[in-house]
């Protein structure tokens, strides 16, 4: 037997879908943290990254600090974290904290070991090796003042000194990143020296992922993230094209 339901009801029916699913609809704030310019910068103080946060009210903080580290006292997060991220894991109680970062496949599940800055092996190590390689390589000093990725550099670093947190939000500094990205990806493409650029984009993207996952995990909540300013590109890349995201792009820093 069939049962007719009234217009009225399928129409009621639609319309709680389609309110359910808007509420739904996650606050997302990607904040650009600049590390120790925040030392520096007077316009983006460490007390602006806080009054950020306070006044954006999350329900989640997701920081720039790997999950397997969460738990690890200040002493061992500041032999690896920057000083903004152990601010916001150590501070805002009630608040969940999430960490979001990655610093090679190898050390998934554990802590870092002593002597994890002076590795050569891992990932990390690997990366960090050689970019001290490719900097001492004439040819490649060459071909990165030419393609501008000295003066892109200088760039960021100038902007980095005297930008708000709204004006790092407003695209210009992404744009830079962007340009940088790519370039460097062009000079480093066929060489000795093409690891640097590979595992710079793994990073950058399996923080942006492990931020969407989050998001996705947490409809209708707000999240913050606290994330250094040269990723800032390729996680809000990864986040646009989310319909249950909404990125906030301005902040109260007072």
């Amino acid at each position: 037997m069939k049962i007719k339901i009234p217009l009225t009801i399928l129409a009621y029916m639609a319309i709680a879908s389609l309110t359910i699913h808007a509420q739904k609809k996650t606050e997302l704030l990607v904040l650009p943290t600049i590390h120790g310019g925040h030392a520096k910068n007077v316009k983006y103080t460490f007390s602006h990254v806080s009054k950020i946060i306070e006044n954006f009210k999350p329900d989640i903080i997701a920081i720039e600090i790997r999950p397997e580290d969460m738990d690890q006292d200040t002493v061992y997060l500041k032999k690896y974290y920057q000083p903004e991220m152990i601010m916001a894991r150590i501070g805002y109680p009630g608040v969940q904290k999430v960490g979001i970062d990655f610093m090679g496949s190898e050390m998934d599940g554990k802590n870092l070991p002593a002597n994890f800055s002076r590795d050569t092996v891992g990932e990390m190590g690997r990366f960090r090796i050689t970019n001290q390689k490719l900097m001492k390589d004439s040819a490649i000093v060459k071909a990165r003042i030419a393609k501008g990725l000295v003066s892109l550099k200088a760039k960021q670093g100038e902007m980095m000194g005297k930008l708000s947190a709204n004006e790092m939000l407003d695209g210009t500094y992404d744009k830079v990143t962007d340009e940088y990205t790519r370039a460097q990806s062009e000079v480093l493409a066929n060489t000795p020296y093409q690891y640097y650029d590979t595992f710079a984009i793994k990073r950058d993207q399996r923080i942006a992922d492990n931020i969407k996952a989050l998001a996705l995990k947490n409809p209708g909540k707000r999240i913050i993230v606290l994330s250094g300013a040269n990723h800032h590109n390729r996680i809000v890349n990864t986040l646009r094209p989310i319909a249950s995201v909404n990125l906030v792009t301005t902040v109260k820093d007072y």
